[in-house]
């Protein structure tokens, strides 16, 4: 698989364009070369044509392909018309809820049997009322752009999804402005023929949700939101409440300019995005989470935020209340905003494996690592380049399979100073070039960075408590990092801009006191070493706290170290070049279906 911290060089699959749908492609395409040749036939014609009214978005707008140039942006991620939340009222459809039965002004392309309304045609329909027991089925041509405007409407589906996209080339939920909505379960799912519907929401083609308004999506029987393509929220107030996954999305989840509450039920992620096809395909996976501005708040069991391939976080204010671990992706790139995180294992994971954190199958690359035992090889990267982060982990910090980097930003990291964990945990190369990066934790199996092009400590203070104050300070006593790790610690790691070679530092560390000379670049007392001399996290036991048993191969070097399932599982150290029948305690594989 790719190393995806080169995630900026791809082209993401957005509006209608999707692979292995060639149909969609093409008409997209299609549409787009008659978008091109209308704007310049306007542009000759007229070169002080009105722009586009507020309540109103022309098709071209919506079908113009998204850029892909070598930055990922919310321009990239959302179409004009995702952001908009835009319709004409005059313009558009009305379907009114009245408990068991609705009704509509539309003469066609809307069928009301009963309390099911099924929406055949493109166009906008603005829906009121109160369904108490149906929903609204989208069944339209591949190539139709539906929206479904929610004004004051509240929709429980007894067994089925309160919104069911079956077909369309891209569905708007839009909330409208000052009104308060509702799309709920209740309480059980029924198959619709081969198709496992298992959300309140429930989409085959790529959804949208924008607008103003707010909604709350209540799935007690299974995830809030699915989605097989993409899912993007892009305005509006969201309450999700699932049994399983908040939101489940086999592309990507993309949130810009949204406020949205998370709580997914036991074992489940908050945000979860991964396609099994990939899998069953042998190909490498590219689904991905993006996160430009607003707000996103979980509380998970799980996974805060999942992703098989990328995780891209560039704005916006994400806050774990809860997790197993934080964030997982085999890529984790932060460039901005501000991630605030609590996890009882590891805070920001870079691992492969599409499947929940507790519950991971493993390839071949998981067993052979330059001599080290690891979990999915050396692929994993975590870019942190700028942005505010703080974890708080019960396991490590930053874990890794391939390789750290931080190039800017804030980070703070404390974990604990028990148990075999580390503030950093990587296969490859873990390095810090710019930026402010703290961090408190264990000492058992610390490993420091293994370059730096500016001033960095890393060492042993014995054992402090949870509130000891942890202070560096200048020759001339100006304070250059400080932190208050509400963690006992044992260890403390600063790297800062203002320090730098030749610099001599008093760090204060509870009742630690040391008068530090960098006469190198990097100052380091921890016995684990630097330059990955342990391995990176090696397979993560079940909810048992079981792990998957094989052979450990390569050459010399320490094995990379198990981590316990989440009942607490023993975690144990696996010697390199030797092959043992245990390897890590625990069945031979470890799999748990995602539910599709």
């Amino acid at each position: 698989m790719e190393n995806n911290k080169d995630y900026r060089n791809k082209t993401y699959k957005d509006a209608g364009v999707h692979a292995g749908a060639a149909g969609k492609a093409a008409t997209s395409m299609l549409a787009l070369l008659l978008a091109l040749v209308l704007a310049l036939m306007l542009s000759l014609t007229s070169c002080g044509s009105a722009a586009e009214g507020s309540t109103g978005t022309t098709a071209a707008t919506d079908t113009v392909m998204e850029t892909t140039d070598n930055a990922v942006s919310k321009s990239e991620m959302f179409t004009e018309r995702d952001l908009s939340g835009d319709y004409d009222e005059n313009e558009a459809e009305t379907i009114t809820l009245s408990g068991t039965s609705a009704s509509t002004s539309a003469s066609g392309g809307v069928d009301i049997n009963g309390s099911t309304i099924k929406i055949s045609a493109e166009g906008v329909y603005i829906v009121s009322g109160t369904l108490s027991d149906g929903q609204i089925i989208v069944e339209a041509d591949d190539a139709a752009k539906v929206q479904i405007v929610l004004k004051d409407a509240s929709i429980t589906s007894s067994n089925s999804a309160a919104i069911y996209v079956k077909s369309a080339d891209k569905v708007f939920v839009t909330l409208a402005d000052g009104t308060t909505n509702t799309l709920a379960n209740g309480g059980s799912f029924t198959a619709d023929g081969d198709t496992n519907v298992d959300g309140a929401v429930f989409a085959k083609d790529d959804i949208t949700f924008n607008g103003s308004g707010s909604l709350t999506i209540d799935s007690p029987a299974g995830h809030g939101v699915v989605g097989k393509d993409d899912v993007k929220f892009a305005g509006g107030t969201y309450t999700i409440t699932a049994a399983k996954h908040g939101v489940q999305a086999n592309d990507s989840v993309r949130v810009a300019e949204a406020d949205i509450t998370v709580t997914s039920g036991s074992d489940k992620d908050g945000i979860h995005v991964s396609d099994d096809a990939d899998e069953e395909e042998g190909t490498e996976s590219d689904s991905f989470f993006y996160m430009g501005s607003g707000s996103l708040t979980i509380n998970a069991s799980d996974d805060g935020i999942h992703a098989d391939a990328a995780v891209n976080i560039e704005g916006g204010t994400i806050v774990i209340n809860e997790s197993y671990e934080g964030i997982e992706g085999l890529s984790i790139n932060i460039s901005g905003g501000s991630t605030t995180l609590t996890a009882k294992d590891d805070g920001l994971n870079a691992a492969g494996g599409n499947n929940s954190s507790s519950s991971q199958t493993f390839g071949s690359d998981d067993w052979h690592g330059g001599g080290m035992m690891n979990e999915g090889g050396n692929n994993g990267s975590i870019v942190i380049s700028g942005g505010k982060v703080h974890i708080t982990a019960g396991g490590d910090g930053v874990d890794s399979n391939g390789s750290i980097e931080i190039t800017g930003g804030y980070t703070v990291v404390e974990g604990p100073s028990q148990g075999d964990t580390s503030v950093l945990d990587y296969n490859s190369t873990a390095t810090v070039i710019a930026g402010t990066f703290i961090g408190t934790g264990g000492a058992g199996m610390a490993q420091n960075f293994s370059s730096a092009s500016q001033g960095l400590i890393a060492v042993s203070v014995g054992n402090q408590s949870a509130g000891s104050k942890v202070t560096l300070a200048d020759e001339s006593g100006n304070v250059v990092a400080e932190v208050t790790p509400a963690l006992d610690y044992a260890v403390v790691y600063i790297s800062t801009e203002d320090m730098a070679q030749g610099g001599t530092y008093t760090l204060t560390a509870g009742t630690y006191s040391e008068s530090i000379t960098l006469s190198d670049i990097m100052y380091s007392t921890l016995s684990g070493g630097m330059g990955g001399s342990f391995g990176g996290g090696g397979p993560r036991g079940d909810v048992n706290g079981e792990a998957p048993s094989g052979d450990m191969e390569g050459g010399p070097g320490m094995g990379g170290r198990g981590h316990g399932g989440k009942n607490g599982g023993m975690m144990q150290d696996g010697q390199g070049g030797m092959e043992s029948p245990d390897g890590i305690t625990g069945a031979t594989q470890i799999t748990d279906s995602i539910d599709a």
